[in-house]
């Protein structure tokens, strides 16, 4: 019986065969390529699909929401509906000096026309205190050469006196509505920046010559 050769496969094959039965069932075997369209549809079906927030948390997230909108509206009414602040408190008292005391009458007849203010107060080389002042001639008379011992008195608000220091000086001439700056030493037993500042004191004197 003739059989022919399948050029493929080399095996032979029937006379009766048009094909190569062999071949022909790894031809029917062979996967498919699938089409692009298809192609992509699977690729996408293979992704995992993104999970969402849960439902709970979004609730969550939600309250806290409305809670921060009321807390911002809540203190934006507070702010709003908040009386006016009171005008500051008076001064204190060190800051609205107290009216010049009446100074204390010494008898003698020219101590009605002296005054002694401009006080400034200094420390030398030796942590000495010193003191500065102006005395004024506020008479049209010549008052010849004074010799004053005075005290420093500091004054507060309301009205008390304090003794802080002593000074005692001369001054030659003091003509007619005449005023003298002097510098002398300063007895007190405070250090200059422990004493009140100059719009705070005062000085109670008596004039020791001429005699009167």
């Amino acid at each position: 019986m003739f059989t022919w050769i399948c050029p493929q496969c080399g095996r032979e094959v029937s006379p009766s065969e048009s094909e190569c039965p062999n071949c022909a069932g790894k031809v029917q075997r062979a996967p498919q390529a699938p089409a692009p369209a298809e192609a992509a549809v699977t690729a996408e079906e293979k992704k995992p699909a993104r999970a969402g927030l849960p439902a709970w948390l979004l609730a969550v997230l939600s309250a806290v929401g409305v809670a921060l909108v009321g807390l911002i509206g809540y203190g934006a009414y507070r702010v709003l509906s908040a009386p006016p602040e009171k005008p500051a408190a008076a001064k204190t008292a060190l800051e609205s000096p107290p009216p010049a005391p009446v100074p204390v009458a010494t008898g003698h007849p020219l101590a009605k026309h002296i005054e002694i203010t401009g006080f400034r107060l200094h420390e030398d080389a030796k942590q000495k205190a010193t003191i500065q002042c102006v005395v004024v001639n506020h008479s049209g008379a010549d008052l010849g050469d004074l010799g004053i011992q005075a005290s420093v008195i500091a004054v507060t608000a309301d009205g008390k006196q304090n003794a802080v220091g002593t000074f005692s000086f001369k001054v030659a001439a003091l003509g007619p509505y005449e005023s003298r700056e002097v510098k002398t030493p300063l007895a007190t037993k405070l250090r200059v920046y422990e004493l009140p500042d100059w719009q705070f004191l005062r000085a109670d004197f008596r004039i020791t010559s001429p005699a009167r």
